[in-house]
């Protein structure tokens, strides 16, 4: 059970770091395209996407899109895993 353990808390660290990359690359210039930024958007999309189509339209400018997978990743991860 420690080797799960370890394997989901690190999958969880994997996932946090990105959608934290993801939620400071609009603050910064940069391509969707360039090879070390685009695996960040393919690993984060599948979550991030559908939370941008149910969130109201923004009038401040921010996508807050990755905040919310973040915080969504944080309880999923508190209700079903420890």
């Amino acid at each position: 059970m420690g080797d799960l353990s370890f394997a989901v808390n690190l999958l969880f660290i994997i996932f946090y770091l990105l959608f934290v990359i993801r939620a400071v690359l609009p603050w910064l210039r940069h391509d969707r395209q360039n090879p070390i930024i685009r695996p960040v958007y393919l690993a984060t999309d599948w979550l991030v996407n559908p939370i941008r189509a149910g969130l109201p339209p923004q009038k401040i400018g921010l996508d807050v899109s990755p905040y919310v997978a973040i915080i969504l990743l944080y309880l999923f991860k508190r209700f079903f895993f420890f």
